[in-house]
């Protein structure tokens, strides 16, 4: 099942899992990193730096949850 994606910017994206989300994110990037762990380390750094919380690396699974804890994401409710 897909589910939708908000990122606090306005963007949306539609992801069957959260390794698929932090892919696409990853190929949105203005600066993508050489590959999906880079590109999460990345990215937990700068939700720390936005957000003052730490934010879990790695897997994917894990920083998207946190990520949306923090209200970087939300996931758009199915009618």
């Amino acid at each position: 099942m897909n589910t939708e994606y908000r990122t606090i910017d306005g963007a949306t994206f539609t992801a069957a899992t959260p390794t698929d989300l932090m892919t696409q994110l990853r190929a949105s990037s203005f600066t993508p990193h050489a590959d999906l762990v880079e590109y999460c380390l990345a990215t937990a750094r700068a939700c720390k730096m936005q957000t003052g919380e730490q934010h879990r690396k790695w897997p994917p699974a894990a920083l998207v949850e946190d990520m949306i804890a923090s209200g970087l994401i939300t996931i758009t409710p199915q009618p």
